[in-house]
C-alpha cells in the first residue's frame, strides 16, 4: 500500500458504506509496521485488497502469535478471477519471510460471505475448533494454516 493508495481504494469501495478513514488507518498502521496492506489493481483501478495483521484482535490468535488476514475485499465484476487467492498465497509468503509458522483468518457466517466460506477451505484453512465467535459485526468462524516453508 502506498500513500495514494488511499483515496483509490476509498474510491473503489465507496459504494460498500466504508468510509476513507478507515483506509487512512490502514496506511498509518502499514507506516508503524501494524499491518500490511495489499492492493491489486487492474490497469490504473483498484480492485482490491487484503491486510495482513500482525497483532489480530481476535485473543486466540494474539496468544498463539498468528497474525490474520483481514478484511480483504475485491470489487464484484473482478470476483471469480483468482484475485482472492493470489491475496492469500502472498500473504502466506509474507508471513512465512517473517517467520511466522501459521496464518489465520475468519469470515462471518450470513450468506454474504459465501465466497469466503468456499475459498478459504479450498486453500487448506480449517476451523481453530473454537465456534462461532461474537463481534460487532455478528458471528465470525476463524480458520488457520500451518504454513510450509518452501525447500
Amino acid at each position: 500500500m502506498t500513500e495514494k493508495d488511499v483515496d483509490a481504494i476509498a474510491q473503489a469501495f465507496a459504494h460498500w458504506n466504508k468510509r476513507r478513514e478507515q483506509y487512512e488507518r490502514y496506511w498509518q498502521e502499514n507506516q508503524q509496521g501494524k499491518r500490511i496492506t495489499l492492493v491489486a489493481v487492474a490497469g490504473e483501478q483498484v480492485v482490491g485488497y487484503a491486510n495482513i495483521i500482525w497483532q489480530p484482535d481476535y485473543e486466540p490468535f494474539q496468544e498463539a502469535g498468528i497474525p490474520e488476514i483481514n478484511d480483504m475485499n475485491v470489487v464484484a465484476e473482478f470476483q471469480k478471477q483468482g484475485i482472492g487467492t493470489a491475496f492469500i498465497q502472498a500473504a502466506e509468503s509474507i508471513a512465512l519471510q517473517h517467520g511466522k509458522e501459521w496464518l489465520g483468518i475468519g469470515f462471518g457466517l450470513t450468506a454474504d460471505y459465501g465466497a469466503a466460506q468456499r475459498l478459504y477451505p479450498k486453500l487448506g484453512y480449517i476451523p481453530d475448533g473454537r465456534g462461532a465467535h461474537s463481534t460487532p459485526w455478528g458471528e465470525v468462524l476463524y480458520l488457520t494454516k500451518q504454513l510450509k516453508q518452501q525447500v
